[in-house]
């Protein structure tokens, strides 16, 4: 992205244009030398601010030496780039200061030429320049060119606000009012949910275990008695059993049938988990010398495979219920975001508190019936929301009426910062009459005005640096408060001092 900055572009759009540039963005700015930014580097401190806080990369374009340098001494990436040297132009000068019969033999022998005309052009301004060298020589002159520091001011007030149907009330009110339009949004929501009401239907195999008794106790396991592995698989038996006791420090082993159970010991489906390797190890859950101490475990004899799960789900009005519920709550809940979202009316503003934003339910509609097979519900609901907006030329005027109420001699105002505005919702309300009352909260730019000049400012500045250098003539202007920037102009260039006389001091205000 590239950006073109003239030396009359105002302050405030520098940095407004900065601000507005997305984020983490590399950018390429051009700013004319003649700039009053190069004149105070407090505000370059700003600008590297706004450039920092938003990650973007700048790189800024210079044409001559001393912008270079002046980046450069701020710490700032440049790229330079030569002017253009025109070879033809600077024989005709050459020509003109070092070998005039040359020169205007050349010249003569084509009078239609548009040399010939640029030649008796620049001779004329030639001779009027010398002129006008002589009478600077005698009497020197400065001008004095002012940049009026920018001052934001907070404004707050409780505006009424009002409906635009009544065209009375503005006559009749004492307070500063603005009106407010009614406008309708038709919306339609989507939402879908798992039905609640399903059930699990397992078709598993049924495998083999072997068990090993470590213990001088035999033992009878009720059918359904469970066998859990390390990691909380399930397992449970088909028949009743019985474990005999070892005999002569030789285990006792028995190969009993096990299937798996529908959840394991998290009370989590198992779904193919039940599919465990051979040589597994399994214990008997509720039994402590098997759980604990170890005495008594199985191993699997071979792999657990081709077990399966199936689901079967069916629709009830509850669920049908309870998802129409989930769509109005959610638009209920949501209304504000969703006519926030939606809105689009061209240079206006919505008053977008939840109590002005009303709805009117139209339809709620379930597409299924009550024991129809499927896992998920789809349904939709068709709304009406009715909403309050202002327009921007009706606020702007309100907030302009109100500096109108209280006029200053001192100030101007610049503009008024659209971004800054702010409605406090917390502390509305809504009068009888069917309007509201809402405290608002905006910024304005504005600067001294040098027209009226109240405080004789350009005359004590005309005053008090007859005769200084330019540098201390330039410090004293910018203690002024009012002052953003000054640039000082000395005629002719060989003088660093301001003329004595107060009559070939100018001082120029840039609005």
């Amino acid at each position: 992205m590239k950006f073109f900055f003239v030396a009359e572009d105002s302050l405030y759009k520098i940095f407004k244009t900065l601000e507005k540039i997305p984020k983490w963005k590399n950018i390429e700015i051009s700013i004319d030398s003649q700039h009053s930014l190069f004149d105070n580097e407090r505000w370059w401190k700003q600008i590297k601010e706004i450039l920092d806080k938003k990650n973007i990369k700048a790189v800024f374009v210079t044409k001559t030496e001393t912008t270079r340098r002046f980046f450069e001494k701020i710490w700032f990436k440049t790229k330079h780039i030569e002017k253009n040297k025109f070879m033809k132009y600077l024989r005709i000068i050459y020509l003109f200061f070092f070998d005039i019969k040359k020169f205007h033999l050349n010249t003569f022998q084509n009078r239609k030429s548009y040399t010939f005309i640029l030649v008796i052009g620049f001779e004329v301004l030639f001779v009027i320049w010398i002129i006008y060298l002589i009478y600077s020589l005698i009497i020197p002159g400065a001008k004095v060119e002012i940049n009026p520091s920018q001052q934001i001011e907070t404004i707050i007030y409780n505006f009424r606000y009002y409906p635009v149907e009544d065209q009375d009330y503005p006559r009749y009110s004492r307070f500063l009012s603005i009106p407010f339009y009614t406008w309708s949004l038709n919306y339609k929501y989507n939402m879908s949910m798992n039905t609640t009401n399903v059930r699990f239907l397992q078709n598993p195999s049924i495998w083999e275990i072997k068990i090993f008794n470590k213990t001088e106790k035999k033992y009878a396991l009720v059918p359904k008695t469970r066998f859990i592995t390390e990691d909380g698989r399930l397992f449970q038996t088909t028949n009743r059993i019985e474990i005999p006791a070892w005999y002569q420090w030789v285990p006792w082993e028995l190969i009993i049938r096990v299937k798996a159970m529908e959840k394991d010991d998290n009370d989590i489906l198992m779904w193919d988990r039940w599919n465990i390797a051979k040589w597994t190890t399994l214990y008997i859950k509720n039994l402590k010398q098997s759980l604990f101490l170890k005495e008594i475990y199985a191993v699997a004899l071979e792999d657990f495979t081709w077990w399966s799960l199936t689901t079967d789900w069916e629709i009830t009005q509850k669920d049908i219920d309870l998802l129409s519920e989930k769509m109005v709550s959610y638009i209920t809940q949501q209304k504000k975001n969703i006519v926030t979202q939606n809105f689009d009316i061209k240079d206006s503003l919505l008053l977008a508190f939840n109590d002005t934003i009303t709805i009117i339910i139209k339809n709620i509609e379930v597409p299924h019936k009550v024991w129809e097979k499927s896992s998920l519900l789809n349904g939709h609901i068709n709304i009406n929301f009715n909403f309050f907006y202002i327009k921007w030329s009706d606020l702007i005027k309100a907030f302009s009426d109100y500096l109108n109420q209280r006029p200053s001699n001192k100030t101007q105002l610049v503009s008024i910062n659209k971004n800054s505005l702010v409605f406090f919702e917390e502390d509305w309300l809504i009068e009888k009459d069917g309007t509201f009352i809402i405290p608002t909260k905006i910024e304005i730019i504005q600067w001294y005005d040098f027209k009226k000049d109240i405080v004789w400012i350009v005359e004590d500045i005309k005053n008090y640096i007859v005769g200084w250098n330019k540098e201390t003539a330039r410090n004293y202007i910018l203690w002024f408060p009012e002052v953003s920037s000054v640039k000082i102009k000395v005629t002719p260039a060989r003088y660093n001092s301001i003329p004595k006389l107060k009559s070939r001091i100018k001082v120029n205000v840039q609005n």
